[in-house]
């Protein structure tokens, strides 16, 4: 037997394992990787760049491994702060796609040339939808939503960045290689994963100026097998409902304590 440290992981190889068949190896091989905490680090979408829509872009802050957001910007006045914190209504704008980019991985461009439909705003809608029902279904919110901004609101408005499908065709043959050739040919799901990158904002409805903004960029989840590998847009949902539930929590959360980011690895089926 021999054991070789990583960072956060400890990897056992025996030749037990050499032995398994390769769905069972898979298996075994996906929930080390999840115990991994610099694998995950790995395994993340790096940050999108940030678009026009985010104000301030140069005064942005890296707060990945403490917030959910790969950037923030809180305003430094502390008195316009103050007065959007005392606020308890939250208006959701609809969802701009005015700053959505071109997509630039070839196997995805080549998905939609083969009719696979980017679907931009069907995405934009149940961002909106999933932000709602994040704060409807929370235990205890801080935010009230309301369907028109007023004096008394604050407003969020989001924008979808990037929009790149998952590869259905390239995810069929990635995993009959994987069960019948070689487990490592899952290392090409690089190839064949989607991502999603949105920016948002926290306005006062009365005056229109931004006092919070953030920014993130979700790729695929790593999966031993699952549902959303054969959907353009499966991984993006999870993504939109994660972004969701993770903003809710966050203004709900004391500052200066940590709010988890979501999994880069997903073992169930759907």
């Amino acid at each position: 037997m021999k054991i070789g440290n990583r960072p956060g992981c400890v990897f056992v190889i025996t030749r037990l394992v050499m032995r398994f068949p390769h769905f069972l190896f898979i298996l075994l091989l996906s929930f080390t990787v999840a115990a991994c905490t610099s694998t995950q680090r790995l395994l993340k979408a790096r940050p999108a760049g940030l678009s026009p829509f985010f104000e301030q872009s140069w005064l942005a802050q890296d707060t990945r491994g403490h917030l959910p957001f790969q950037a923030v910007w809180t305003t430094p006045d502390k008195r316009m702060l103050a007065e959007g914190m005392a606020k308890r209504k939250l208006h959701i704008a609809p969802v701009t796609l005015a700053y959505l980019r071109p997509v630039k991985k070839a196997l995805a461009t080549q998905e939609i040339a083969w009719g696979v439909p980017r679907q931009e705003q069907a995405v934009a809608t149940r961002l909106r939808e999933e932000f709602v029902a994040a704060f409807r279904r929370s235990p205890r919110p801080l935010y009230r939503i309301v369907d028109k901004p007023g004096a008394d609101t604050l407003t969020l408005r989001l924008a979808v960045i990037e929009l790149s499908p998952t590869s259905p065709k390239g995810n069929a043959v990635m995993t009959l290689l994987k069960f019948a050739v070689t487990p490592v040919a899952a290392l090409g799901r690089w190839f064949t994963k989607g991502n999603m990158a949105i920016e948002g904002k926290v306005v006062d409805s009365k005056t229109g100026r931004v006092f919070f903004q953030f920014a993130d960029n979700e790729s695929d989840k790593l999966t031993f097998l699952s549902t959303r590998d054969f959907q353009p847009y499966g991984h993006a949902v999870n993504s939109m409902r994660d972004w969701a539930v993770q903003f809710e929590q966050m203004t709900r959360t004391p500052s200066g304590l940590r709010v988890e980011d979501s999994s880069s690895i997903r073992l169930r089926l759907n």
